[in-house]
């Protein structure tokens, strides 16, 4: 029997969840306006998260050389990452469609096991399963957010958040560096969360000079660009601790800007 391992069982009870929020949309509910992106619909929302589970399933069952050159292949993506290929289908048409690719990907993780390789972006080593689907479950929950917000619902957050707050802490070379900064690993910092359990989820060494405590939920909505950590109830201190903040980001790409913040302190 196939193993199923943290983060792939996180990834398929996500999945879940996401799906029973959506599932009794009528057509209306889907074309209605998305939070954070004002070109997309909810439907557009999960027709990116499906797309990308269908690049991943395609890559995984070796029909491709990369991420990039599966979606161009497929999606006819135009400059706000709408996927065109897929524009005249109904949301539940696209949620079927989410359905059959998420669950070939899942199959595919749990054959190959959490050390398994697969390839992923052009020009780097592939990835390691586990890797990649944490990276899935981190944008399954960022893009989540879009919809809780549209819907005017409190974003569901459990303790699988975890893949996406270590992402939050491994990936700080990359984010100071697509912001044009310096990062020094030697500069202390230290990042102390409590997960909706209760349990603590800390990073680096505890110091009096730069640290960053809160609520795993508000963090992980801050590292996803959703929110501006200004406007949750995180308690930043030093000078690295708020650039970090404020230039923190779980996914490649270029730097994106955090939200307008509502109040400063």
């Amino acid at each position: 029997m196939a193993e199923i391992f943290s983060p792939v069982d996180d990834l398929i009870a996500e999945a879940s969840t996401i799906d029973a929020l959506v599932q009794d949309f009528t057509e209306e509910d889907w074309n209605r306006q998305a939070a954070y992106c004002d070109t997309w619909t909810l439907k557009d929302v999960i027709t990116h998260i499906a797309f990308f589970d269908y690049c991943a399933a395609e890559l995984l069952c070796g029909r491709g050389e990369s991420v990039n050159a599966v979606a161009d292949a497929a999606s006819e993506q135009d400059e706000h990452y709408h996927v065109l290929a897929y524009q005249d289908k109904t949301g539940a048409e696209i949620l079927n469609w989410w359905r059959e690719q998420r669950t070939i990907m899942c199959d595919k993780f749990m054959e190959l096991g959490p050390k398994g390789r697969v390839p992923w972006a052009a020009g780097i080593p592939p990835m390691s399963v586990r890797s990649l689907a944490s990276a899935r479950l981190m944008e399954l929950w960022a893009h989540s957010v879009d919809i809780y917000d549209a819907l005017g619902i409190d974003p569901v957050v459990k303790e699988r958040i975890t893949s996406t707050l270590f992402l939050s802490w491994q990936g700080r070379p990359n984010m100071y560096n697509v912001n044009g900064l310096e990062f020094d690993p030697e500069v202390p910092m230290y990042l102390e969360l409590t997960l909706p359990s209760g349990e603590v989820w800390a990073k680096g060494e505890p110091n009096d000079q730069n640290y960053i405590k809160g609520t795993a939920k508000d963090w992980a909505l801050v590292a996803i660009r959703r929110r501006n950590w200004m406007d949750t109830d995180l308690e930043v201190v030093g000078d690295e601790a708020r650039r970090y903040a404020s230039i923190v980001q779980t996914y490649a790409g270029p730097a994106d800007p955090a939200p307008e913040a509502k109040r400063q302190r």
